[in-house]
């Protein structure tokens, strides 16, 4: 078992690749921007979005939500404030957006890699417990791995490579003194602070749960008795691999989120103690040790230094994802300032239109 399973749950359900499930939510290509269809919708730089592509797009959205009637289909717009009007211009905005981070890419000269996309689907698919609840996923989605890396990893790289592309075109950032100023203010959340190690103890073939607390309760002896290191014993006998290849530890409770049990348990232990007895959850039994108890100096934060390094770096981390955020969207409401967009008049007849008159809010 992963320690990531054992921290606050990773998505495994179809939610992580289900990304038609709501307009509202922002919209994620689960169409092509094709040629089909000889109307054009709107052009961006010139560049023709038809109106097959949006009414595909919708289409498709209708299928993978169950809104194939044209009764469900009205009363989801109701119920979500949409009109058939107000979607197709959400539709539109979504592969306006496309079309300028093609354009863009193009500028910047950002290319998305093959190591890339199959990095991030390691990643997608890890959120699963298995390939066959991954398939079946897509399936729900009404997507195949192919259209999925089309439609959604390949743009989320092109956007996520771009936003660094701006960014490193950007000022430089504030350094420590953003970093000082940010850790002032999260002073509350870091004061008593703890870093712990655990040893997670899983059931083997035919141990019932009495047999394992007792087996997890021989353990704790064991250390106690100093016949062996709370480290070792990490990496001979806990599941959670990942921790044991370093003596157990999982980090500071201010950067991670445990499961209540574990943090519970933390709370009433001190740097370097052991919990008395072996911590249930629905992971198995955990020994816990505190390793390190964070204090926020008396007078305050006055140096980044007073901060342990992973707080440093957390820290870092955040203030250059927000400011890399906010020079994105700035660069991407200057381009769409700058380009050149028309949207056509909606034409009648669209297979996605009903007369909302027919549902009263």
């Amino acid at each position: 078992m992963k320690f990531a399973s054992f921290k606050s749950s990773a998505l495994k359900s179809v939610g992580a690749v289900s990304l038609c499930v709501a307009l509202g939510a922002g919209l994620v290509g689960c169409g092509g921007n094709g040629a089909g269809g000889g109307a054009v919708a709107a052009t961006v730089n010139g560049q023709e979005i038809m109106e097959q592509t949006v009414t595909d797009y919708i289409a498709n959205f209708r299928t993978s939500s169950s809104l194939e009637s044209d009764e469900a289909w009205g009363e989801w717009m109701v119920a979500n404030g949409y009109t058939p009007e107000s979607v197709r211009e959400e539709v539109i905005d979504y592969y306006v957006n496309q079309d300028l981070y093609d354009q863009a890419a193009k500028e910047y000269n950002v290319t998305v890699e093959q190591a890339d996309i199959d990095a991030a689907m390691e990643e997608t698919k890890a959120m699963f417990e298995s390939d066959e609840a991954f398939q079946e996923a897509l399936e729900a989605s009404s997507m195949t791995e192919e259209s999925y890396i089309e439609d959604v990893i390949r743009p989320n790289l092109l956007q996520t490579k771009l936003a660094e592309a701006v960014a490193a075109q950007d000022t430089e950032g504030e350094g420590d003194d953003a970093t000082l100023a940010q850790a002032q203010a999260m002073s509350e959340k870091f004061n008593g602070a703890k870093r712990s190690s655990h040893i997670l103890l899983t059931a083997e073939e035919g141990e019932d749960d009495a047999a394992l607390a007792a087996r997890a309760q021989e353990l704790l002896d064991q250390i106690n008795a100093g016949e062996i290191s709370f480290e070792d014993a990490a990496s001979q006998y806990s599941t959670d691999t990942g921790s044991a290849a370093n003596g157990g530890d999982v980090g500071w409770d201010a950067l991670s989120t445990f499961v209540t049990e574990y943090q519970d348990a933390l709370a009433g232990l001190e740097k370097d103690q052991i919990v008395a007895a072996p911590v249930k959850s629905e992971y198995g039994y955990h020994i816990i040790k505190v390793t390190d108890v964070y204090e926020v100096p008396e007078g305050g934060i006055t140096s980044v230094d007073q901060l342990p390094t992973e707080f440093q770096d957390s820290i870092r981390a955040m203030l250059q994802s927000s400011n890399q955020s906010n020079a994105y969207y700035s660069w991407l409401e200057e381009q769409r300032n700058a380009a050149d967009i028309q949207i056509n008049d909606m034409p009648e007849g669209l297979p996605y239109w009903v007369d909302m008159a027919n549902y009263p809010k």
